[in-house]
């Protein structure tokens, strides 16, 4: 029961920044401070000193990691055009994110987390009405994923890809599609979805799968409290590997209350805190024959999180 539960867990921590990858390429991950529109945002997270849980036997070690993260993002509206007599949009828009985290590591036998890992990214998005249900949702993007000891070719990473959104009701929408991605080495076609689920009333339900779940409820004009599941991840090209596997896959996932202060109509100010339920990193060749691999993963044990941000929104 054990080696099964373990297995899950490596499997899980690996196919994460791959799902976010296919589904939540599209938008720039901020944290509480998520763009949901045009705008800019800066995000600021704190991860106290955790100990690092070895994956032969799940024992934790003295060593620690702690973790510091600024993400920046800003998504502008290119073009917007109704057609008056059908009601179909059709818009672009280009967005661009980065995102660096500063890794304190102790006493450490051998060095297993990176020092540092930067992500960039920039990327061109579509949406499209197809009719009363359907709609086309397509994008193209380019970035940068490092450990920053050495950048060259092997951390740009491109991708492309098209979903088809299906909205049920006003409430619900499912989308699947295909990603051309480059990020696992050589180019391939991976499968793309999205779930997307609110409620309205006093308290306020959303699920957005892969990104996260939430219950909101608005304590006045100027306050929003949320309670909101994370997940965070991403893969990089890092110079500094066991056994030449130099794809480091990150994977995160966090619980905590979210508050939103609506100091303008424009601006809004986002304080954040709460638990990190997983924290890990996986190697791997950067080759497609190993995606699904079996690869031992690096954890670090439960901890708390801070985080605070600004988002300027342009409407």
């Amino acid at each position: 029961m054990i080696h099964r539960s373990r297995a899950r867990h490596k499997r899980t921590a690996w196919l994460l920044p791959g799902l976010l990858l296919m589904a939540g390429a599209v938008k720039a991950q901020l944290g509480a401070s998520k763009l949901t529109g045009p705008g800019v945002a800066i995000n600021v997270d704190y991860l106290p000193a955790s100990h690092y849980i070895r994956p032969e036997d799940s024992l934790k070690m003295p060593a620690t990691t702690s973790q510091r993260r600024i993400s920046l993002g800003a998504a502008f509206l290119l073009s917007s055009h109704v057609d008056t007599i059908t009601g179909k949009v059709r818009t672009w828009s280009l967005g661009a994110f980065g995102t660096y985290t500063k890794f304190t590591n102790k006493d450490y036998e051998k060095q297993i987390f990176p020092d540092e890992l930067l992500g960039t990214q920039i990327s061109l998005l579509h949406n499209r009405t197809i009719n009363s249900k359907w709609s086309l949702m397509a994008m193209v993007s380019a970035g940068v994923f490092t450990d920053m000891e050495k950048i060259d070719y092997e951390d740009v990473v491109i991708n492309g890809g098209v979903i088809f959104i299906k909205r049920y009701n006003p409430r619900f929408s499912l989308g699947i599609g295909a990603v051309l991605t480059n990020s696992f080495g050589a180019p391939m076609v991976l499968p793309a979805f999205l779930v997307s689920w609110k409620t309205n009333g006093r308290f306020k339900v959303e699920v957005n799968i892969p990104e996260k779940i939430s219950v909101s409820s608005t304590l006045s004009k100027y306050d929003d409290l949320a309670l909101a599941l994370r997940l965070s991840g991403a893969a990089f090209d890092v110079e500094k590997h066991p056994d030449n596997k130099r794809q480091l896959g990150y994977s995160e996932i966090t619980i905590g209350l979210e508050n939103t202060f609506h100091v303008t109509p424009k601006i809004d100010v986002n304080i954040a805190g709460g638990s990190v339920l997983a924290n890990s990193v996986q190697f791997r060749e950067k080759k497609l024959s190993s995606i699904f691999s079996d690869e031992p993963s690096h954890r670090l044990a439960t901890n708390f999180y801070l985080s605070a941000g600004v988002r300027w929104n342009f409407r």
